[in-house]
């Protein structure tokens, strides 16, 4: 009798922590997600692709293929792609477009050529011994070329002088960089659970964020100010690059999130994100909160998102808001989307 009696006491108890947990689920989820279907489509592969790359601003889309790599003007309707020879295409994992849209830089993880927008020649290549580049990523005029490597070694790569500066920032592989605009600081994310902010000109750590396991991508605002790091489990942070202080964590329950790729907006305020599981999220920096979530669509299975670009230009009014920003992806499937989204 005395154990029916405890089961009998427990069960109600059991519903009303339930309830209390649903409750305060809802209340720490009120910001509402926005949600729309994409207003342009293109096909740039007939094939699942290995690498791709957008500018910033979504007017450039880079896109690999085993035996070929061609560069899309997203702003022109029906233009026909620049593309490399297939002697110049073989074996590429990495493709960046620096942030002024001048320059592309490939890479076969062994060393990076650097070719002109304009007609894709070729004006560089570098090579850091017998290092593996796991990421690059430049400066805004694409002066300067920051490497990755899985040494836990970081290279500082001026294209201009040709001038090599390498320093071991970390214990294992460096996953992945990102340089200021400026190129005057970067920030390395490691398999060693830190993510570095360091001065490029002398190598100096000027804050290290730990996190619980490895850290898989990061990502720095434009000016500097702002960064974001994400490990395997569930450290995903915005911090001021400024103090080395927190600013908020990503607002959602889900255990694990990936990102392929991520792009900041110029005042700092947004941040999307492209995931290995076909979706783009914008969130907003100053608490974390998710404000718009889409989905590439998948044409061979796939659809895992490799680019993703914020467009900040109002293009257009949509339902009452009255600044329009817009969100472009680029997918292993080979397709490009974009979407609307309103800002009020």
């Amino acid at each position: 009798m005395h154990k029916n009696n405890v089961k009998e006491n427990t069960y109600p108890m059991r519903i009303i922590i339930v309830l209390m947990l649903i409750l305060i689920a809802s209340a720490c989820s009120q910001q509402e997600v926005y949600h729309s279907v994409a207003v342009s489509k293109s096909s740039h592969s007939n094939s699942p692709i290995e690498a791709s790359a957008l500018s910033d601003d979504g007017k450039l889309n880079v896109v690999v293929n085993s035996d070929s790599v061609c560069l899309w003007q997203n702003n022109i309707k029906s233009s026909t792609p620049i593309c490399l020879s297939p002697a110049h295409a073989q074996h590429i994992e990495i493709a960046y477009i620096s942030k002024n849209n001048q320059f592309l830089f490939l890479s076969n993880q062994v060393s990076v050529k650097k070719y002109t927008i304009k007609n894709l020649q070729i004006v560089g290549e570098w090579q850091v011994g017998d290092n593996i580049i796991n990421d690059i990523s430049t400066s805004k005029n694409g002066q300067l070329l920051l490497l990755g490597f899985r040494t836990g070694k970081a290279s500082i790569v001026n294209t201009k002088t040709n001038k090599v500066t390498t320093y071991q920032k970390h214990e294992l592989d460096i996953n992945a960089v990102s340089l200021s605009e400026n190129g005057q600081v970067a920030i390395t994310g490691s398999s060693d659970k830190k993510a570095l902010l360091w001065d490029t000109s002398t190598g100096e750590t000027l804050f290290e964020f730990s996190h619980a396991t490895r850290v898989n991508h990061v990502d720095i605002s434009a000016d500097g100010l702002v960064g974001f790091s994400i490990d395997a489990v569930k450290d995903r942070k915005f911090w001021n690059l400024s103090t080395g202080q927190l600013i908020a964590e990503l607002d959602t329950y889900l255990k694990f999130i990936e990102v392929n790729d991520s792009v900041f907006s110029t005042d700092n305020s947004l941040f999307l994100t492209g995931s290995p599981r076909r979706v783009l999220q914008l969130w907003r920096v100053a608490d974390g909160a998710l404000l718009g979530q889409w989905e590439s669509t998948a044409e061979y299975g796939r659809a895992s998102v490799l680019a993703v670009a914020l467009n900040d230009e109002n293009s257009g009014k949509i339902a009452g808001a009255q600044n329009v920003k817009s969100v472009t992806a680029s997918n292993s499937d080979g397709v490009l989307e974009q979407w609307d989204f309103p800002v009020k």
